[in-house]
């Protein structure tokens, strides 16, 4: 059985890996759009780098049923979920529109910015809010940016938002847990 820190431990890690992940599908996408490289970054990019890290994240993780019933039994699944979903279709029109970019990165991380606010409900700490915020910065700051550069703007905003704080939360927990261990 896998004891609470252990599943808040993998569960910070998968969720820092797959930021980093985005962070680098946004900045080659990016790089494939500024440089104009002759590369369907939609096959060799995204694609890819999605399928291979979706089959490690459900291998690693290996969910136990009471976690997946604590999830689908949070009071805001249903409108979590379809703003995700909505989050997902505005990424991937981004990736195949030619213009309007912007437009459609901005929404998604004021989608983001939303989310945060209704994971945390009710308990709403100043983390959570201070992430909400930056997220909704940071689509003010995409919605004012050009059309290749607002790939590259998501990317830092994923890195400095969503996998900085929780690498570094990572890496506080496994200190901690070693240093429990030592003791």
């Amino acid at each position: 059985m896998i004891h609470s820190s252990n599943t808040s431990s993998r569960s910070i890690f998968i969720l820092a890996l797959w930021s980093l992940l985005f962070t680098k599908c946004f900045t080659l996408e990016y790089l494939v759009r500024h440089y104009e490289a002759p590369i369907n970054s939609l096959s060799y990019v995204w694609a890819l780098s999605i399928a291979m890290a979706g089959v490690a994240t459900a291998v690693y993780a290996n969910i136990q049923a009471e976690v997946r019933t604590k999830l689908l039994k949070h009071p805001n699944f249903l409108v979590i979920l379809t703003l995700a979903l909505f989050i997902v279709i505005l990424v991937v029109k981004s990736l195949l529109a030619k213009d309007g970019v912007s437009h459609s990165l901005a929404l998604a991380a004021t989608g983001l910015s939303i989310i945060q606010l209704l994971i945390h409900g009710k308990d709403l700490k100043p983390r959570s809010i201070g992430i909400s915020i930056s997220w909704f910065v940071a689509a003010v700051a995409i919605l004012n940016t050009a059309q290749p550069l607002a790939f590259l703007v998501f990317a830092i905003s994923i890195c400095i938002i969503s996998f900085l704080p929780r690498f570094a939360q990572f890496v506080a927990l496994r200190r901690g847990k070693l240093d429990s261990q030592a003791s």
